[in-house]
């Protein structure tokens, strides 16, 4: 009787510790958002949701820390988060942090939205960029598009639509206190602990259906994104990208003025990277104005020697391109901080800049050096060194001054002589022994 009792009672601690340990295997997959948004961040969210459904994740906890980004690859991402089963809490954070323009989107987006203390949304009106500088965007169609969708978000999650829509028409700006206030976020919270402790027992609609979290105390795993994404993120940083298209141009054409180097090598892998880094989505602008700075600066080197009107032309309009490709994004389909792409711009003019003084000194001293070979003394009574054997019926090579040169002769001369130069048609020379 004893011994049934106890292989009861050693069952009855054998199912509750299983019990126990399953009920506390429950884990939130954390994925921080930062930087600016682009075609990157859509590859984050895609695998942080194959991940999330992996580890049969209660939740994604996106760490939003934004200045904002391209507006397409936005309403990308609220799609991805619109089709996913496993609900996506939008947490503004580390203290500090904001998320402005495209980041607000996102966040509007969420299943559940929350902010740390003492951090930032809104200002999520659209700017262009032109010639001119930056500007806001102001076109009806356009702003009310966006209001219309940023409310539909808000409407779709129980939030403070005309709040919303302030972020666009006003550039609104809220603090978390005052976020929660207004009704845009449902949660102020000083961590992420904390943060799992709010949201536990929180009902919430996705793609399947109601689901309702289960996060006091679930495991914190922090996700990864491939190799491949972090290559994509790192060359698709807007300033990154012109500064190595640029690069490329330069060393590519310095390459074909001087070829051996391997500066034109150099100059086709940074167009490359930066064509990749870009996704492509270069503006029509951008690629017409550096092909004929391309070819100004080409034809200022082989065709017209020295460094004039079409030389300077030609890097003014290499300029102008690298800056039109701050952002390398359609510029009426751009949501971020004007204060950011103001800096970015700076920041690349003065890169920009730069980068010609370099790529004029180079040319000046290719020119030099050709105007040196051009001026190579007057031939005619300078001493040179035969390499070949030449005869008055075969001509053979001389070495003057460094470099080979064609020369023939009245007498046989034999090899390692020292000679005369007594005479010069074209690129030959005519020489005879030095006595």
């Amino acid at each position: 009787m004893k011994l049934k009792l106890s292989l009861i009672f050693l069952l009855f601690i054998f199912f509750f510790l299983s019990f126990s340990t399953i009920a506390q295997s429950s884990n939130v997959l954390v994925v921080e958002i930062t930087d600016t948004i682009d075609q990157s961040t859509v590859e984050i969210l895609k695998e942080s949701i194959q991940q999330a459904n992996n580890e049969n994740s209660e939740a994604i906890i996106l760490l939003l820390d934004t200045p904002g980004g391209g507006l397409q690859q936005t309403f990308d991402i609220a799609d991805i988060i619109n089709e996913s089963e496993i609900p996506v809490v939008g947490y503004v954070y580390p203290t500090g942090s904001y998320a402005w323009s495209a980041g607000t989107f996102i966040l509007m987006s969420t299943h559940i939205a929350a902010m740390a203390d003492y951090t930032i949304i809104g200002s999520a009106q659209p700017v262009e960029i032109t010639a001119e500088g930056t500007k806001y965007i102001t076109e009806p169609k356009i702003i009310n598009a966006l209001v219309s969708w940023i409310q539909t978000r808000a409407e779709m999650r129980g939030r403070n639509q005309t709040t919303a829509a302030k972020f666009i028409t006003e550039n609104l700006d809220l603090n978390a206190t005052s976020a929660k206030e207004y009704g845009v976020i449902e949660h102020v919270s000083s961590s992420i602990n904390q943060l799992l402790l709010d949201i536990n027992g929180t009902s919430v609609s996705t793609s399947k259906g109601t689901v309702v979290l289960n996060t006091a105390g679930a495991e914190e795993i922090v996700f990864s994104p491939s190799i491949g994404v972090q290559i994509m993120k790192f060359f698709s940083n807007p300033l990154l990208t012109s500064l190595l298209l640029m690069l490329g141009i330069f060393a590519l054409i310095f390459g074909i003025s001087s070829p051996g180097f391997g500066a034109e090598v150099f100059g086709a892998i940074a167009i490359l990277l930066s064509l990749i880094g870009s996704g492509f989505a270069i503006s029509v602008l951008s690629i017409i104005f550096i092909i004929i700075g391309c070819l100004l600066l080409i034809i200022e080197i082989f065709a017209t020697p020295g460094f004039g009107v079409i030389g300077i032309g030609g890097v003014i309009l290499l300029l102008l391109g690298g800056i039109f490709l701050i952002p390398s994004y359609s510029t009426t389909e751009w949501a971020i901080s004007m204060a950011w792409i103001n800096d970015a711009i700076i920041v690349m003019v003065a890169v920009a800049v730069i980068i010609s003084v370099f790529f004029v000194f180079l040319l000046y001293k290719v020119i030099q050096i050709r105007s040196k070979k051009a001026q190579v003394g007057t031939f005619i009574g300078e001493k040179a060194k035969t390499v070949d054997g030449i005869t008055p019926d075969k001509p053979g090579y001389v070495r003057f001054k460094g470099e080979l040169w064609k020369a023939t002769s009245d007498i046989s001369i034999e090899p390692n002589t020292k000679v005369i130069i007594i005479d010069k048609e074209e690129s030959t020379l005519k020489v005879k022994p030095k006595v």
